[in-house]
């Protein structure tokens, strides 16, 4: 067992508010009284935990949303581009523009895995209005990705809840690219555990995020932006469970806990037809961005592994790149703080 050494919270950067449940401390003042927020783009695959990502994502007052993109890795763009679109309507956020990415992945996710999106766009809680608001760039998501950045006044911080193929792209064709990101906050990886990937061929060793596209994580990890990686170490202590997804039931008549509900309960039965649980994955990384306190965080060295058996694995190496990772999380703080929440 390899020795993570001391623990420390990892810093919250300028702008970050203790809790954005309500009830808690309102976001920090600025000078003279000015909210000081803090820019953030938001890249996922349309998984289902990418849309509880999204609502989670849309209550934290100081998140400054810039944009989102759609890897087309565990998902359907048909379903996950106007899903992505309605989410943001019914949290108010019309004025967020979205944009379908069209690169692939050399390893596809099932097929059945990608058609969740098509039945949360219709869900009847997203589809109360004939319109949607929230636009649609007439850019692919990875080159919108690198149009924000490249654009934005101030360093962005990075959320990816899905493959880091899009990225990938704008640090090839965009250089810049890189010296805009402030930090990248990525959901992948399997550190001291088994991955989740179970195909032919393969032995185990890597989570899917990283597997879809290997050569896109190496090349992510090959730069010098500032990674906090959340794996299966740590998203394996948050399971879906039978109590957790019920308690949304005590809080149905607010909007948020209804869509969160309803979309959580598309995991029950998950692990009969996966043999696979279902777990918290992306939506216990969008949680740092407001009580990073929930996870333990240790300082790591990883590289990423593009062929073989063992190809998107994330190993511990000496020779590899500094990371932190999430190790441990306050599982009960978790869910407390997603039930809070989304209580509106």
């Amino acid at each position: 067992m390899r020795s993570w050494g001391p623990w420390r919270p990892r810093d919250r950067g300028p702008g970050r508010s203790p809790s954005r449940e309500p009830g808690g401390p309102s976001p920090r003042a600025g000078r003279n009284g000015v909210i000081v927020t803090t820019p953030v783009f938001f890249d996922h695959d349309g998984g289902i935990d990418d849309y509880l990502s999204l609502l989670l994502l849309l209550t934290y007052d100081d998140v400054d949303l810039l944009g989102i993109s759609i890897t087309p890795a565990d998902t359907l763009l048909d379903g996950a581009v106007p899903a992505t679109r309605k989410i943001l309507d019914l949290g108010g956020r019309s004025g967020v523009t979205v944009a379908g990415g069209t690169l692939e992945g050399p390893n596809p996710f099932p097929f059945s895995w990608r058609l969740d999106c098509m039945r949360v766009n219709s869900l009847p809680v997203l589809n109360q209005h004939d319109d949607t608001g929230a636009p649609l760039s007439d850019l692919p998501g990875e080159e919108f990705l690198s149009r924000v950045l490249l654009e934005a006044a101030e360093q962005v911080t990075l959320l990816m809840t899905g493959p880091l193929t899009n990225l990938a792209w704008a640090l090839d064709r965009h250089p810049k690219v890189e010296e805009k990101v402030r930090e990248l906050l990525v959901m992948g990886g399997a550190l001291e555990v088994d991955g989740n990937v179970q195909e032919p061929g393969h032995d185990g060793s890597a989570e899917w995020n990283f597997y879809w596209d290997p050569p896109a994580a190496k090349r992510v990890f090959d730069s010098s932006i500032p990674i906090t990686m959340f794996p299966l170490d740590a998203t394996n202590q948050v399971p879906v469970t039978d109590a957790f997804r019920a308690s949304f039931g005590l809080q149905y008549g607010y909007p948020f806990s209804a869509a969160a509900g309803t979309i959580w309960a598309m995991t029950a039965g998950w692990e009969l037809s996966t043999g696979l649980p279902y777990f918290c994955w992306d939506t216990l990384a969008t949680s740092s961005l407001a009580v990073p306190e929930l996870c333990e965080f240790r300082d790591v060295t990883c590289d990423i592994v593009t062929d073989g058996p063992s190809e998107g694995r994330s190993v511990l190496t000496t020779g590899g790149r500094p990371v932190k990772a999430a190790v441990g999380v306050d599982a009960e703080g978790f869910y407390a703080h997603c039930l809070e929440t989304l209580r509106r």
